[in-house]
């Protein structure tokens, strides 16, 4: 998939489904905030929706 190395510490690579954890704990701490500019936050209540998100934006991409 899409990898694009910055240097040798910090590369940019597109999400997958392993990062839901991570992007779903990042992203609930922060919403109150972030949910100005991401009005789907408001329809997120656990790891498993991020999950789909992420894999409906990797369907998107995809075709």
């Amino acid at each position: 998939m899409l990898l694009h190395k910055i240097d040798e510490e910090v590369s940019l690579r597109m999400f997958n489904e392993d990062d839901a954890e991570e992007f779903y704990n990042l992203t609930i701490s922060s919403k109150s905030y972030l949910k100005e500019w991401l009005g789907w936050l408001d329809y997120v209540e656990s790891i498993e929706d991020t999950a789909q998100n992420i894999k409906s934006g990797l369907n998107i991409y995809r075709k």
